[in-house]
């Protein structure tokens, strides 16, 4: 069928007909591959999602309506034109979502962080991909048990511009039994928890999946681009159960003493990590 022979709804229905499937398999790939699970609510699945699917199902079709007239003599240009721009508007998109997709989630310090794939250079993305959390690509960056190797670790991680979550990318490792022990350290506090907003904790307290066997789920603040919430961490399953809507600034705190988490011991970490700097500084 040559184009003069159809309306402009007939164009217009071809053109988001092909669009819509193209866009139906790329919204299967970024919420089954690229930005699974709870990464697709947190760490910008559902803002790839409007990003293809303006490029791709309204952008083309749109100018489609917008432009195509049956008998008008530039027609084919300007549907060439119209599926030229289609074409690269979609490839910036596939490229964009591609390249910032969700890489990892790397428990340290008492709360998972989201890493995204420009930031995981360093990490074993293999190894943490067949690890037993599956598509959530658990992880975690163990942390100094001494009050030097803190120092030492923060002070190096500091050199470098960046925070030790992401400089020591070689030192994270799958979150699986072997490292599950590092977790039983750590406790959110409810008191805390309560001070920083009542209503967050009061609907921690009503959730019912957690409560019964405490001894299995644990509750540990997860950090991603676009919110700040608390997982229910499955100990058994080695997965994220479930996500609470309760946005936080707080971490989970380490019970194990004397380890360098403990609050009493931060600020002597924090000072002595100022003195080097300052001394550094004036030449000493």
């Amino acid at each position: 069928m040559v184009l003069t022979a159809i309306s402009r709804q007939q164009a217009f229905l071809t053109h988001l007909g092909l669009s819509s499937i193209i866009f139906i398999a790329l919204s299967y790939l970024i919420i089954s591959h690229w930005y699974p699970d709870f990464y697709f609510m947190l760490d910008g699945g559902q803002r790839a999602i409007a990003t293809i699917f303006f490029v791709d199902v309204v952008l083309g079709p749109g100018l489609t309506l917008l432009v195509f007239k049956p008998g008008k003599k530039s027609l084919k240009f300007d549907m060439s034109v119209i599926v030229f721009v289609q074409l690269v508007a979609l490839s910036w998109g596939i490229h964009n979502v591609y390249s910032e997709r969700s890489a990892t989630a790397v428990f340290y310090q008492g709360k998972f962080t989201c890493i995204s794939q420009p930031d995981a250079s360093e990490i074993d993305l293999a190894a943490i991909a067949a690890g037993p959390s599956g598509k959530q690509k658990l992880s975690l960056l163990q942390r100094p048990d001494t009050i030097d190797e803190l120092l030492d670790f923060t002070k190096e991680a500091f050199a470098q511009q960046s925070s030790a979550v992401y400089y020591y990318g070689k030192k994270i490792a799958p979150l699986d039994q072997r490292v599950l022990a590092r977790l039983d350290k750590y406790q959110l506090d409810m008191a805390a928890l309560r001070d920083e907003n009542t209503q967050y904790a009061d609907t921690v307290v009503m959730e019912q999946k957690w409560q019964g066997d405490e001894a299995r789920y644990q509750l540990i603040p997860l950090s991603c681009r676009y919110a700040r919430v608390i997982a229910v961490y499955d100990r058994e399953a080695l997965k994220i159960a479930n996500i609470l809507d309760v946005p936080t600034l707080l971490s989970a705190a380490a019970n194990d003493e004397p380890l360098p988490l403990k609050a009493e011991l931060q600020h002597n970490v924090v000072d002595r990590v100022q003195d080097d700097m300052i001394r550094a500084f004036l030449g000493e």
